[in-house]
C-alpha cells in the first residue's frame, strides 16, 4: 500500500515539475494543457472571445460573402458569359462545323449555331408567321424544353412566344416555308436573358453537314474571367471564308456591373471584417497580459531552473492555442447555426475556414510580443525578495 501511495505521489510530482530546458513537443503540450486548466479563467476568457469574434464574422461578413456570391451567380446567370458571333452581311462564311469545333474549346460550356432565317407558317392553318433558322447543335440549358421533346435532325422546335403565332396546340403540328416540304414540330423552349430573342424563331434541327453556312454561333464560356481571352481566340480561330468580317459581341456592361457589385459588397464586408478582428485582437492582448503579469513568478522560477526564453513563449502560445482552438470552434459552429436558421444560404467553406485560421494566426500574433516580454524578463529580479 505505501509503495502503491509513492508511485502515485512520484506520478504528481511530475506532472507539477515545470518544464525546463527544451522539452518534446509532447511533453510541451502536456505543460500547456496543465496550465490552461490551473488558469481557468484565463482560458474560459479566450474562449468566450474568440467564440464572439468568429461568431460576429460569420453572421455578417460570413452573410455578406454569402449574398454576394449568390448576387453574382445570378448576374452571371442573365448573360455575363455569352458571346455571340454574328456575320450581319453575309460576307463572313461561317462553317457550320464551328460549332462543334468551338464547343471543344476546354473555356467553353456549350456552342450552338443559327443559319440564314426563312419564314414559315402551319402547314394547316397559314395566317401566323414567324421566322425559322437551321439549327446546328443541341439546345443549351438555358433554353429548356417546356413541352415536348428534343427535336432530331429534320425535326423542329418553337419559341414560347413562336408557338401561338403558329397556332400549335398541345399536340403541336408541323410548319413549312413556301414550297417546301413540312416539318414536324416536336417541342416548345423557353429563352430568356440575352437569348430572349429566340423565343419568337423556330429552330429546324440540321447536321452540319446539311447546311451551306451560318449566320449565328452563340458561345459560353465557362467563367466570366475567361471571355475576354476566349474573345480574342474565337477572333482567330472560327471558321470561316472571312474571319474579318465575324462580328464578336461580349456582354461588357453586364460585366462591369457584376465587378462594381462584387468589388463594393466585398469591400464593405473586408472593412467589417477587420473592425471585428482588431477589436478582438486588442482584448486577446489585454487578456494574455494580465495572464502573464499574474505568473510573473512562475515565469521567474522556470528560469531558474533552466527551462529557456525559447521554451517559455512556445508553451504561453500553445497555451493560448488551445483556448483559441475550443472559442474558434464553438463560435464557428454557433454562427453557422445561426445563418442556417435565419439567412437564405451559408458562406462557403473556404471562407469559413479562412475566418477561422484568420482568427487563430491573429490570437497568435497578439500573445507572441506579450510572450516574448514575459520570457526575456531577469529572473533575479522577479524572484528577488524586498
Amino acid at each position: 500500500m505505501s509503495a502503491r501511495r509513492s508511485a502515485t505521489a512520484r506520478r504528481v510530482a511530475r506532472r507539477e515539475r515545470p518544464i525546463t530546458g527544451s522539452p518534446r513537443a509532447r511533453e510541451l503540450l502536456r505543460d500547456s494543457l496543465a496550465q490552461a486548466r490551473a488558469q481557468i479563467a484565463t482560458t474560459i476568457t479566450l474562449i468566450l472571445v474568440l467564440a464572439t469574434v468568429c461568431f460576429a464574422v460569420l453572421v455578417t461578413t460570413g452573410q455578406s460573402a454569402a449574398s454576394e456570391a449568390r448576387i453574382v451567380e445570378q448576374i452571371d446567370g442573365a448573360g455575363t458569359r455569352l458571346i455571340a458571333l454574328s456575320d450581319n452581311a453575309g460576307d463572313a462564311d461561317i462553317r457550320p462545323e464551328a460549332p462543334a469545333q468551338i464547343a471543344g474549346i476546354s473555356d467553353v460550356t456549350w456552342a450552338f449555331g443559327l443559319g440564314e432565317a426563312v419564314d414559315v407558317t402551319n402547314a394547316v392553318i397559314t395566317d401566323g408567321r414567324v421566322a425559322a433558322r437551321a439549327l446546328v447543335g443541341g439546345l443549351p440549358a438555358e433554353m429548356p424544353l417546356v413541352q415536348g421533346r428534343a427535336p432530331l435532325p429534320g425535326e423542329a422546335v418553337v419559341g414560347l412566344q413562336a408557338a401561338p403565332t403558329l397556332h400549335l396546340g398541345p399536340g403541336l403540328g408541323t410548319i413549312a416555308a413556301p414550297g417546301q416540304d413540312p416539318i414536324a414540330v416536336v417541342g416548345v423552349f423557353d429563352a430568356s436573358g440575352p437569348l430572349a430573342s429566340l423565343a419568337n424563331v423556330a429552330l429546324v434541327s440540321r447536321a452540319a453537314d446539311d447546311v451551306e453556312t451560318l449566320r449565328f454561333v452563340y458561345v459560353m464560356a465557362s467563367d466570366v474571367t475567361t471571355v475576354e481571352r476566349l474573345e480574342d481566340v474565337l477572333r482567330a480561330s472560327t471558321p470561316a471564308r472571312n474571319p474579318a468580317a465575324l462580328t464578336v459581341e461580349t456582354p461588357t456592361g453586364a460585366i462591369a456591373v457584376r465587378d462594381m457589385i462584387a468589388g463594393n459588397l466585398g469591400a464593405a464586408a473586408r472593412q467589417l471584417m477587420a473592425v471585428v478582428m482588431g477589436v478582438g485582437a486588442v482584448l486577446i492582448a489585454v487578456t494574455m497580459f494580465a495572464a502573464t503579469a499574474s505568473r510573473r513568478r512562475d515565469f521567474g522560477r522556470r528560469r531558474a531552473l533552466g527551462a529557456t526564453r525559447s521554451t517559455l513563449v512556445a508553451g504561453l502560445l500553445a497555451q493560448t492555442t488551445v483556448g483559441a482552438v475550443l472559442g474558434i470552434a464553438l463560435g464557428t459552429t454557433a454562427g453557422l447555426i445561426a445563418l442556417q436558421a435565419t439567412a437564405e444560404s451559408l458562406p462557403s467553406w473556404q471562407f469559413t475556414a479562412g475566418a477561422a485560421g484568420l482568427a487563430l494566426l491573429l490570437t497568435l500574433v497578439a500573445a507572441t510580443p506579450i510572450a516574448l516580454h514575459a520570457a526575456t524578463r531577469d529572473p533575479l529580479r522577479i524572484l528577488r525578495v524586498p
